[in-house]
């Protein structure tokens, strides 16, 4: 692995910055780091406000046994603005990395594809094919586009896929860069209609709170997703 997981956090928030300004954001300490049973995890949750961003969310977590390594990280724009909601996670373990990358787009039209989603895959092409089994989750299956990634493959494959998220993020902040505020009532309300239920579906389906409630308990988990994942 060329960076570690604490590099790429780093290197995406550093590269956000060099185009909008980036502004930690307060997090409940008991949020921020929660206590886990045994003290089987270590995790850190983070928040900032930027410039045409809603929040930017990012988490390191770690399990003692078995070993687990992940960040994840959503951004999400502010909703006034048609940019899509970009994720990355990226899971590793002794053997495998598991990865999803992808950038959850409120329209489907030619245009809107040639601007954020065709470029994409255009620089997903560069990379040696990531092939995967898994199986899709039903509820992640609507906001599958060209350039998404998900599933589980060698660990060699981290440095692939570290580096095609950060060039998914350059071609992402330079087209925030050019983005202006909509205007179009109908637009607008598509776009809160869609991040409404993007986050609803976080806090909803994501079978990772479930998972951590069994390491931090149930009603911090909740809290979590409700008041710093989403």
């Amino acid at each position: 692995m060329e960076a570690t997981l604490d590099e790429v956090l780093d290197s995406a928030i550093g590269r956000i910055s060099q185009t909008v300004s980036v502004r930690p954001m307060e997090v409940d300490p008991e949020l921020a780091r929660p206590k886990s049973f045994l003290k089987v995890l270590d995790a850190d949750h983070h928040n900032y406000s930027a410039d045409k961003f809603r929040k930017l969310f990012t988490m390191r977590f770690r399990v003692k046994l078995p070993p687990l390594d992940q960040i994840n990280m959503i951004f999400y724009p502010e909703p006034d603005f048609d940019a899509p909601i970009f994720l990355f996670f990226c899971l590793v373990t002794k053997r495998k990395v598991i990865g999803h990358l992808n950038v959850n787009c409120p329209f489907d039209t030619p245009e809107y594809r040639a601007r954020w989603v065709d470029p994409l895959t255009e620089i997903l092409g560069r990379y040696p094919q990531f092939e995967a089994d898994d199986r899709y989750p039903e509820w992640m299956k609507k906001y599958r586009r060209d350039c998404t990634i998900m599933g589980m493959f060698k660990q060699d494959r981290f440095d692939d896929l570290h580096h095609c998220a950060m060039d998914y993020l350059d071609h992402y902040m330079r087209e925030i860069d050019k983005s202006e505020p909509v205007t179009d009532p109908d637009k607008l309300a598509t776009i809160r209609a869609f991040q409404d239920k993007f986050v609803d579906d976080i806090r909803t389906q994501d079978k990772a709170q479930k998972m951590i409630s069994k390491m931090i308990g149930k009603d911090t988990a909740r809290r979590i997703f409700y008041e710093v994942t989403t």
